[in-house]
């Protein structure tokens, strides 16, 4: 599975800094891609099924490129008048066809479609979308690296009260061009293959079956290939975007319907912190734990940095797959076939997937509460999400309560809104930021 670099002349001055890339001086050239490193700690899987170490270069490919790469819009950079340069990254998280066959990249629209909303200011349909992303190569707009025109994308609000379900936006594959001496060929694999993990399900993972400790796993340009669990799921929250790198906009969203996924190592017996995704790996696809037929679950398209003894690491919010696919009217690329799911609790201990009829009525019954109380509760300062969590035991759920600020007064303000109701507090290092 091991792919060539296309070599480019380097010749800006760079610095990373949070997953932005910004360039210095009058000089606004070329710049050689090169591996993304993965940060350190993270839930990185080292080795692959057939004990090869994973391929975490996910800079420039010769198409047709694999998916779980580098990959944006070649209009997100701004330039100052002083000719410095901001750029942004992202990762083509899948491949899917609508029904007439025609493919599509699937990633997120802050990635895709610049943060846009609706109005005059958001992306226009056909801009060019290129692999590796402008900050794989110095901020450097290069039209022959198009690989896909943007398509379509949901619209982002950040209006108050305004619920938003899904960050996503696709782009129609088109041609590109293997190099200067080499024919035009289809500029992402036609059978949707995934670096590293290979060829997904066509079928998703069903929302409805989605537990607590569900163990996955991911391919993004920063992180490259990490495990981690389902922290919680039906989860309401806000999001932070920022206006940078030519965003059509931003501001403050508010989701729900989402999924929280903790970064935790395969096997682990202490439920080690560790990162899940990074900045740069907002639209990859977050997968089933099996490497013979993984099954989606859904796109990454924010984080949080983790705190205190119940965190864990990162906490990373997911669009859910199936609504994702409704709502755009495509299915995933890949083959035919149903995988094996399983939990992983943090002592390292396996459990099935499957759901008790106890557990199922404990899920409904949080759930209402979170319907009824969640709008309220984040509305308290230092709540950043909720979410339906782990209970007790294994046939019960709770209500987990993320805080930006753990204090005495912030925990009885929840605890009066829930009359009685467990819940479980888990600390983050901060707000919920687009990745």
């Amino acid at each position: 599975m091991k792919r060539r670099s296309i070599s480019k002349l380097a010749s800006a001055i760079v610095i990373v800094f949070f997953g932005i890339l910004l360039v210095r001086g009058d000089a606004f050239a070329q710049a050689s891609p090169t591996p993304t490193a993965t940060p350190t700690p993270s839930c990185s899987i080292s080795e692959l099924p057939d004990g090869s170490p994973p391929i975490c270069n996910t800079g420039a490919e010769v198409p047709p490129s694999y998916l779980g790469v580098s990959g944006g819009n070649i209009n997100s950079v701004t330039i100052s008048k002083t000719g410095g340069a901001v750029c942004c990254s992202g990762t083509f998280g899948a491949l899917v066809q609508d029904s007439s066959g025609n493919q599509y990249v699937l990633s997120t629209n802050h990635v895709l479609a610049r943060n846009s909303t609706t109005g005059s200011a958001a992306a226009k349909a056909k801009e060019l979308i290129v692999q590796p992303s402008l900050q794989d190569l110095g901020c450097w707009q290069d039209p022959s690296d198009t690989v896909a025109q943007l398509s379509k994308w949901v619209p982002l609000s950040f209006k108050a009260g305004i619920e938003n379900q899904m960050d996503v936006a696709i782009a129609k594959v088109v041609s590109a061009n293997q190099g200067p001496n080499g024919p035009s060929v289809q500029g992402v694999d036609t059978s949707g293959r995934i670096l590293n993990i290979g060829t997904i399900s066509t079928t998703p993972f069903p929302f409805n079956s989605l537990i607590d400790g569900l163990a996955v796993m991911k391919m993004g340009r920063t992180s490259c290939l990490t495990s981690g669990v389902i922290d919680a799921f039906d989860a309401m929250g806000q999001v932070v975007y920022s206006k940078t790198c030519n965003n059509a906009s931003s501001g403050v969203a508010y989701f729900d319907h989402q999924i929280l996924v903790l970064g935790q190592i395969p096997g682990s017996t202490n439920g080690s912190s560790c990162t899940f995704a990074s900045p740069g790996d907002s639209g990859a696809l977050v997968l089933t734990a099996d490497f013979g037929c993984p099954q989606a679950i859904g796109v990454v398209f924010a984080g949080a940095s983790g705190s205190g003894a119940d965190s864990g690491g990162s906490i990373v919010a997911v669009n859910p797959i199936q609504t994702v696919l409704t709502k755009l009217n495509v299915s995933l690329v890949g083959q035919a076939c149903t995988g094996a799911a399983y939990a992983q609790d943090a002592d390292g201990s396996v459990r099935s997937a499957d759901i008790s009829d106890e557990l199922r009525a404990s899920i409904e019954h949080v759930r209402r509460v979170k319907e009824l109380r969640g709008r309220t509760l984040l509305k308290i300062s230092g709540v950043a999400a909720v979410g339906i969590g782990a209970g007790n035991d294994p046939n019960s759920a709770m209500l987990n309560v993320y805080l930006t600020q753990d204090t005495p007064e912030i925990r009885n303000r929840v605890l009066k809104q829930l009359k009685g109701e467990q819940v479980r507090f888990k600390q983050l290092g901060g707000s919920f930021s687009a990745l």
